[in-house]
């Protein structure tokens, strides 16, 4: 059904065709038919929603309006450092001020007004350039601030010159170490910006949790790797990372979990429970969104070859017994994990949903820097066996484009837009050209839109216009003019039908038409037919021509009669 469980087509692996029946064909044409007009289906309805969700909304330009910041250093004129007062430069790191001597006063400058300071030396002078932070000043959208008072005048920059060379070269080294530090608060501020404080974790009480023991964590919360617990707990999970410190507990509460996977390690090395979150949390000093518990599928501490049965005989039935003994230890891994992943959703009333990907309809891509498999799921698009994670979730997504799309390439490259305008549109390179009717029928079924074209587009310009303003993008056709290329190739053969298309009193015309040409092709035909008669009648007939061959024949040497008198006339000729 389109609207329940995703099919799973399945992904050819050689060249050779499953089938040569007609019929297969037809099947295959009909499904491609219903494809398509599944996909205009919803294109149109994507359309409709777009119309719908921005109707009367004013656009932006995906940049929130700068504003002159206003700082203050100095609550208090006393406050200000008194050996300013002898009119000399200061750099006040306590108040992140630097405070310059101006017609005799002590002014102070909070670093984040100055934009940057250079020191220069001329002669026995040295030269410090400090350049302020005023509206107007860059070329770019990034410096284009905006002052609410039109009135206002702005000091652009400032020149001090000194003969003290040690003085001025310390001065300016204390300002670019403030600015330096300034810079580096910020953006700790702007990293920290979407994080969202977590309730606290309520512990199991009475009793025991339950546990997935020897498990380790990535990313790694210190910088060694120690195996420690996994526990339930009434409203989340602890994991208690082992290390140098005694350990530190990473909790994770289940309103906080997006998606949760467990991904098997059939032809994999590990097997593991993954926990996409909602929200970011913070894990030593950095933001972590993918949470992922894992076990190596292979015992490397078991050591096959120094036992004494190994030592005693050798051959073909001790692979065999090991072969067997990892396919053993891997079900029992896949059984306990499995396991585990569902007493977590048992545990969270069902609220959090297990999730596990797909092998079989796996394609090959390049989302972030390495070539990778990635793997759909029920809801979301995953690669988790490897660093850095992929974790795209199907209802966040508005449209598929499929660009480099043409005849003679070997790979093209999928674009994810997502339904929020704002977010950067995620690309997928180099998925290989013969997994492209199964990428098709995956988005078919899992209700996506996609359209395809020959080249590669510039997604920044086409956001940033979408975002200036989304109602008159969906009023001039939204998506539809990615669709053209789509529709070129697959609405040919309709098209020329139509061009042939007549109305019923047009084909009785044409057939009057037709028997009037008819007969004077007959009467043409007909006089053609009598010129070839009299051509032939004119000739020789088949009974002349049959003496005439027999004459020849009759004059031609036979086999085994004797050579004829003109050869040694021949030969006497040759002397």
């Amino acid at each position: 059904a389109r609207g329940g469980a995703a099919r799973a087509p399945t992904t050819r692996t050689s060249a050779i065709l499953p089938s040569k029946f007609r019929s297969d064909e037809r099947e295959d044409e009909s499904s491609v038919r219903q494809r398509r007009e599944h996909q205009k289906e919803l294109l149109s309805r994507l359309q409709a929603d777009g119309q719908r969700r921005f109707a009367g909304e004013a656009g932006t330009d995906g940049e929130e309006a700068r504003t002159v910041r206003r700082f203050e250093s100095y609550k208090r004129e006393t406050a200000i450092p008194r050996e300013a007062r002898s009119g000399r430069i200061i750099v006040d790191e306590r108040a992140d001020t630097v405070v310059l001597p101006i017609y005799g006063m002590a002014v102070p400058f909070h670093i984040s007004t100055i934009k940057s300071a250079s020191k220069s030396d001329e002669g026995e002078y040295v030269y410090l350039r400090l350049n302020l932070v005023s509206p107007g000043q860059g070329v770019g959208k990034k410096d284009a601030a905006q002052d609410d008072n039109g009135g206002a005048s702005f000091v652009r920059s400032l020149t001090f010159r000194s003969t003290d060379v040690a003085r001025m070269a310390e001065i300016h080294h204390g300002i670019t170490g403030l600015k330096r530090d300034q810079a580096k608060r910020e953006a700790e501020k702007a990293q920290l910006a979407d994080i969202v404080e977590q309730d606290r974790l309520v512990q199991v009480a009475g009793q025991r949790p339950q546990r997935l023991g020897d498990v380790f964590m990535r990313p790694l919360a210190e910088g060694k790797r120690f195996p420690a617990a996994l526990e339930i707990h009434s409203n989340g999970l602890r994991y208690m990372a082992a290390g140098r410190s005694g350990g530190t507990p990473v909790d994770i509460l289940f309103n906080n979990i997006r998606h949760l996977f467990f991904q098997p390690c059939d032809k994999e090395l590990l097997v593991l429970i993954h926990v996409n979150l909602r929200n970011p949390i913070i894990l030593g000093k950095k933001k972590i969104q993918d949470i992922q518990f894992y076990r190596e599928a292979s015992d490397a501490a078991f050591d096959e070859t120094g036992n004494r049965r190994r030592r005693i005989r050798y051959g073909d039935e001790d692979e065999i017994e090991a072969e067997q003994e990892e396919l053993r230890r891997r079900r029992q891994l896949n059984k306990e994990f499995e396991d585990f992943a569902t007493r977590i959703v048992d545990a969270s009333n069902h609220d959090v949903e297990l999730d596990k990907p797909f092998r079989n309809i796996a394609f090959t891509g390049v989302p972030a820097r390495a070539n990778v498999l990635l793997q759909p799921t029920v809801e979301c698009l995953v690669h988790l066996s490897d660093a850095p994670f992929f974790v795209l979730t199907v209802a966040d997504v508005e449209l598929v484009h499929l660009e480099r799309v043409q005849f003679g390439l070997k790979n093209f490259d999928m674009v994810f837009v997502f339904r929020d305008f704002k977010r950067t549109p995620v690309h997928v390179n180099t998925v290989p050209m013969k997994q492209l009717d199964d990428i098709k029928e995956w988005l078919d079924s899992v209700n996506l839109a996609f359209t395809e074209g020959p080249v590669n587009l510039n997604w920044s310009q086409i956001m940033k216009t979408v975002n200036k303003d989304p109602a008159g993008f969906y009023e001039d056709g939204g998506w539809a003019f990615l669709a053209l290329d789509s529709d070129a190739e697959d609405d040919g053969s309709e098209e020329e039908e139509s061009e042939f298309s007549m109305s019923e009193d047009e084909l009785a015309e044409s057939e009057s038409e037709g028997s009037d040409d008819g007969s004077v092709a007959g009467t043409e035909s007909d006089e053609s037919e009598g010129d070839y008669d009299d051509e032939s009648e004119s000739g020789e007939d088949w009974d002349e021509l049959e003496a005439k061959a027999k004459a020849y024949d009759d004059k031609r040497p036979r086999t085994g009669d004797p050579p004829v008198e003109s050869a040694p006339a021949k030969r006497a000729r040759k002397r």
